[in-house]
């Protein structure tokens, strides 16, 4: 090539157009004249070999996984008792239980009988994240599922941050790739997505997506095995969540066209070679994919159009300035405000307050001439545009006006994403932006004030503490007496049923290893039109079971409910169980009339042994 390498200016930040190219690289010749003083013209500090750049991402690591278990410290001290998220939690809790327990016994981990008996459930359609499961496996056979919830909930900020470092390591020294590890992994996003959100919240593909774009578009030194190295990272994502790659995909597409804006004759130059190897990609992802793929789309139990409920979970245009309950620091006038926002809580993860604001918006004039802060500047400005939805809401209101997402939400995949997701990218932008601002300043007296500013800017996003649960498990499911009273295979009704609101009976069955299959689930399901629910419909039996455990409604009131017996009858079930549940007392009167007699108490649950035909 004669023409300037796009990615020379961003791998060489620290000193502009014409840096000497890093060690062991060949960005290939430049007819570019190195600049005068100014941004992104400072000489580059030598880099340090290999041996001695690992130490310092061991050293961070250390720091992150610290970081992690003092954030999730309650979790730690009542380890297996105490979890992060309420129902979330024992939705993944449940999956990751799953997934080993399917490979083991020769099912197929991407649907079960399990759940939703006995229709079945098609986990490809909910969060199922199976490659978390697999790569966790050893502690779930261990230590059960619900230690290794909290042991991915704890590593998942930590390890995110870490692969954040890693991939802005590449461009910055450690301290400033650091810092960009912290702003990524522990910023506002991944903090709300730590309630029970783990799909979400174990992002370390994104920052590791960036650098293998980074080693195709730009670089391109084996163009062959960046490709298949990239095809892996996408089929690892979809493995996680098809959201997050779906996203990052936007987000690529999006920086792409930056570049095709910024450096046009550049990107044609190297897009053959880019092409081929994104074909490579392709083919490795969908060979690695066919199987869940297949599974999700034509196997049993598939949905047809959105999940989620359209321009609800959004970012307000206030989100970017208004502290959450997730924030340590912020007024509570302020953090009001952000309740009236629409969706739910912790989706609203947009924040990163004025004086950040203030630092990104001067770091985008002032270091306008950097390659990489020309791609970031305007990628953290669309990322937050998309975020917003498809209609702009202000306040808490709608207003009515479309915004770009509201194209994108018409096509495939990103109708079923939630637009306030995509401020991860916001942050992994910004991140970017602020390691880069670090790493220009040279003077020490300089390098400490822009320490400083950092510091000011980066303290409104400190977390508050987590709110933890401890979700209480009758000894029966954990001991040996479920194995005694149920043959596997058996069908059992567990009470409080599971739905959305309710759903610690799923946990229940994980603990007791599968022994039996349950009706009622919280997870994606279709309804009697294929159109997508959270738990199956409505039904004489499970609207009684939800209404008395709610105490709307007494036993006698649904025993007299048209279809009782004849639903009860038809799950052909082997056993009734009941565990810890308010009106405790209702809930045995109707089991029992169900049951056609009195059940008897073992172990912390009341259960009933139906006699099967």
């Amino acid at each position: 090539m004669t023409t300037t390498d796009i990615g020379a200016g961003v791998r060489a930040a620290r000193g502009g157009a014409g840096s000497t190219p890093t060690p062991g690289l060949d960005p290939g010749p430049r007819d570019v004249e190195p600049r005068g003083p100014g941004p992104g013209s400072l000489p580059p500090r030598a880099r340090p070999t290999r041996a001695r750049r690992w130490p310092a991402a061991l050293a961070v690591l250390v720091a992150f996984c610290g970081l992690s278990v003092l954030l999730f410290r309650d979790g730690w001290t009542d380890l297996g008792g105490t979890v992060y998220g309420g129902g979330d939690a024992v939705l993944f809790s449940w999956y990751l239980g799953w997934t080993p327990y399917a490979l083991t016994h020769g099912l197929n981990p991407f649907v079960t009988q399990f759940l939703n008996a006995p229709d079945g459930v098609n986990i490809m359609w909910s969060t199922g994240v199976p490659l978390l499961g697999v790569l966790a496996a050893p502690i779930t056979m261990l230590a059960g599922p619900l230690v290794t919830f909290h042991v991915l909930t704890t590593l998942a900020p930590a390890l995110s941050g870490w692969a954040m470092f890693l991939a802005v390591r590449r461009w910055t020294a450690a301290l400033p790739a650091a810092v960009a590890g912290l702003l990524y992994g522990f910023g506002p996003y991944l903090i709300g997505a730590s309630y029970g959100h783990l799909h979400l919240s174990f992002v370390p593909f994104p920052p590791i997506l960036l650098l293998l774009m980074d080693d195709l578009l730009v670089r391109q030194r084996n163009i062959r095995r960046t490709g298949v190295l990239l095809g892996v990272a996408v089929a690892a994502q979809a493995l996680i969540s098809e959201e997050v790659l779906a996203t990052s995909a936007v987000v690529a597409v999006v920086a792409i066209a930056i570049l095709c804006l910024q450096y046009r004759d550049q990107v044609r130059a190297r897009a053959g070679a880019a092409i081929r190897g994104l074909a490579i990609c392709a083919g490795v992802a969908a060979a690695a994919l066919a199987w869940p793929l297949a599974t999700q789309f034509f196997g049993p139990q598939r949905v047809h159009g959105s999940i989620q409920p359209p321009d609800v979970a959004v970012s307000d245009l206030l989100t970017f300035v208004t502290p959450t309950p997730l924030q340590a620091f912020g007024p509570d006038f302020a953090v009001r405000e952000s309740l009236t926002f629409t969706g739910n809580a912790v989706e609203v993860s947009g924040y990163l307050g004025l004086p950040l604001l203030a630092l990104l918006l001067f770091i985008a004039v002032r270091l306008r001439r950097n390659r990489l802060v020309a791609l970031c500047a305007p990628l953290a400005v669309v990322a937050a545009v998309l975020s917003l939805g498809p209609h702009l809401h202000v306040g808490g209101h709608n207003t009515g006006i479309p915004l770009p997402w509201r194209v994108l939400e018409l096509g495939p995949v990103l109708h079923n994403a939630l637009p306030s997701r995509l401020s991860l990218y916001v942050v992994l932008a910004a991140g970017i932006m602020i390691a880069i601002w670090l790493d220009q300043a040279r003077p020490p007296r300089l390098r400490a004030v822009t320490i400083g500013v950092s510091v000011v800017a980066l303290v409104p996003l400190v977390p508050a503490s987590l709110l933890a649960f401890s979700p209480a498990t009758p000894a029966f499911f954990t001991g040996s007496q479920v194995s005694n009273a149920l043959p596997g295979g058996s069908t059992a009704l567990v009470v409080p049923y599971p739905y959305p609101q309710q759903n610690v009976a799923m946990l229940w069955q994980a603990q007791a290893d599968f022994r039996f299959a349950i009706p009622g689930c919280y997870c994606t399901v279709p309804d009697r039109n294929g159109r997508s629910s959270f738990h199956p419909e409505p039904d004489p039996l499970n609207s009684a079971l939800i209404a008395v455990a709610t105490g709307a409604s007494t036993a006698d009131d649904a025993l007299r409910q048209p279809g009782l017996r004849a639903t009860f009858d038809r799950f052909d079930l082997d056993a009734v169980i009941l565990g810890p549940s308010d009106h405790r007392d209702e809930l045995v009167k109707l089991l029992t009339e169900l049951a056609g007699g009195p059940g008897r108490h073992v172990d912390g649950v009341d259960l009933w042994l139906l006699d099967t035909p």
